[in-house]
């Protein structure tokens, strides 16, 4: 099944569920609104797994731009012209992609994961229907481990920080801990057998493009399972009535983040400005 078949399938995905926990309105914008250009973080991200993941071609999704060509010469609108439908890697997405391989392959344990030593599929779609509520849910991994003895669901994240802690912000802020979750029980459920864990590849998308592998724990799998059906019975129940709610009709009380209020014992929070550059 090709990716955009399974995108145009009903089926709830994990996307859904993100776009879930803003509102309603968010959810009926990304399920059934009119579709959204593509960004330069998206189509980046499609090009280094179509670059990195084992069986997938860059040269179908992709292709690198001559060095030194603009889009707004004549040679260069021939050249978008002639490649419409692909997305254009100008000289410094080409050289990041370059060098992002470059690092999983001096990893190691990614190396492995990704180079065959583990029999797999990239982007295998499954599909179940929740008992709860009857509803049809979906995964795509990235990868998925064949081999005997080992069951693995891998994701590939491109990020700007690829170490423990700021990939723990990226968990936090991009839902990934809920995705670990749905992966792992849609699969499940489609197939009849448990992966054994679900694993991130985490990869800087800039200098010094550091590589990191790291395995979601208990906890993390647990929280985002809690977290994912608790979107998907809000789905059930706008889905069930027709009615896709935004944020709260009153008006609210607001305050500053916690991080930003003083202490217990009156003293000014620690914190560093944001340095732009």
């Amino acid at each position: 099944m090709s990716n955009a078949e399974y995108h145009s399938d009903k089926g709830i995905s994990n996307s859904n569920l993100n776009a879930a926990s803003k509102s309603g309105r968010h959810f009926w914008d990304q399920k059934f609104g009119p579709p959204r250009a593509s960004t330069h973080a998206f189509d980046f991200g499609t090009a280094a797994h179509a670059l990195i993941l084992p069986g997938e071609d860059i040269n179908d999704v992709a292709v690198r731009m001559p060095e030194g060509m603009k889009k707004t010469t004549k040679e260069g609108k021939a050249f978008v012209a002639e490649h419409a439908g692909k997305i254009l890697l100008n000289e410094f997405d080409a050289y990041a992609l370059d060098q992002m391989v470059e690092s999983v392959n001096s990893h190691g344990f990614a190396r492995g994961l990704l180079t065959g030593e583990l029999k797999g599929k990239s982007e295998q779609s499954y599909f179940a229907t929740d008992s709860d509520t009857g509803l049809r849910i979906k995964a795509r991994p990235d990868f998925i481990t064949t081999s005997e003895g080992s069951n693995l669901i891998i994701d590939l994240k491109t990020t700007t920080d690829a170490s423990p802690k700021g990939f723990q912000k990226s968990m936090a802020s991009f839902s990934y801990y809920k995705q670990a979750a749905w992966y792992l029980d849609v699969v499940e459920l489609a197939s009849g057998n448990r992966p054994d864990a679900f694993l991130f590849i985490c990869i800087e998308k800039q200098r010094p493009f550091n590589c990191a592998v790291y395995m979601a724990d208990e906890k993390m799998i647990e929280l985002g399972r809690k977290h994912a059906y608790e979107d998907l019975f809000k789905i059930h129940e706008w889905m069930r009535s027709g009615i896709y709610p935004g944020y709260s009709t009153q008006v609210e009380m607001i305050s500053l983040p916690k991080w930003m209020l003083p202490k217990e014992d009156g003293t000014t929070p620690d914190y560093q400005p944001i340095e732009l550059y």
